[in-house]
């Protein structure tokens, strides 16, 4: 009976519309319909990063591509931006990917979501979840990159030559990382995009905190070597209290701290760099 009494209640919230809802709200200076699934529902933050990928689409053409698309906070900023620039972005987690294809559903957008994630080649790897819920932003797919993983999930992440053609735009304006410390096998994944279309990257790359945190500065050291390879400059974002955008910063190297306000950065092709300055 417990069961029947369960289902029965289930069956009524549903068909009440108590599970799956939707509201509007505004964010970056244009009205979203945001949808509510299954208690999943994205939100506005970082009005920096609206700052920032406003300021970039204005020097530069192309598509935007987004790495670690989660429930599609940053979808939101380039629909507020340029709704015409093409998105396609990519996210492994399942249950993230199934809500960003409902918030582009439900908003009209003419944008593409990879369900996998994006690195050096075609693998099923084990996504760590740290908290109790399904959409974890925290997920890593580099093992042990945060202590006390609670779960694994097994996902795809695909390396660039297996996507089918046409699926990458040949111009692009900006490529953004956020993928929990995996951003130096993101980086290696895209090597030909940096030698070709040499899109700017924004990237989060969480401090290492102290010397001691060899595994995380094993990774930096590639993502410099990389980068200037492939002859980018880095820059350091710069917010405010209030999270708006202050400035980017150059640098020679990310270095060791534990300030998580700067760990968001700008990698500039080298040709391109005077014009970032002068954009600041």
């Amino acid at each position: 009976m417990p069961a029947l009494h369960n289902r029965a209640a289930h069956f009524i919230l549903k068909r009440l519309g108590l599970f799956n809802r939707s509201y509007t709200e505004m964010a970056f200076g244009r009205r979203f319909v945001i949808p509510i699934i299954n208690g999943r529902k994205t939100y506005i933050s970082e009005p920096w990063m609206a700052e920032m990928i406003a300021r970039l689409f204005k020097l530069k053409q192309g598509a935007f591509i987004d790495v670690g698309v989660n429930l599609g906070q940053t979808m939101l900023k380039v629909a507020a931006v340029d709704p015409e620039r093409r998105y396609v972005g990519f996210e492994p987690n399942p249950a993230c990917a199934d809500y960003a294809q409902a918030l582009i559903t439900a908003n009209h957008l003419p944008y593409t979501i990879v369900p996998a994630g994006l690195g050096v080649e075609t693998d099923v790897l084990q996504l760590q979840i740290y908290r109790d819920e399904d959409t974890d932003p925290s997920a890593s797919l580099v093992e042990g990159f945060r202590d006390g993983a609670i779960a694994t999930k097994s996902v795809v992440v695909v390396g660039l030559d297996d996507l089918p053609e046409q699926l990458i735009p040949d111009d692009i304006a900006i490529v953004k990382i956020d993928v929990e410390g995996g951003e130096a096998f993101v980086i290696q994944g895209i090597q030909s995009l940096l030698d070709g279309p040499r899109p700017y990257i924004l990237v989060e790359i969480l401090p290492a905190y102290n010397a001691e945190n060899k595994a995380r500065l094993t990774q930096q050291k590639i993502i410099e070597d990389r980068l200037a390879k492939a002859n980018y400059v880095m820059f350091r974002v710069k917010r405010h209290a209030d999270e708006s955008l202050s400035t980017v910063e150059q640098i020679d190297e990310i270095g060791i701290h534990g300030d998580l306000a700067l760990a968001d950065y700008l990698m500039v092709p080298s040709e391109d760099v005077d014009r970032i300055k002068a954009a600041f």
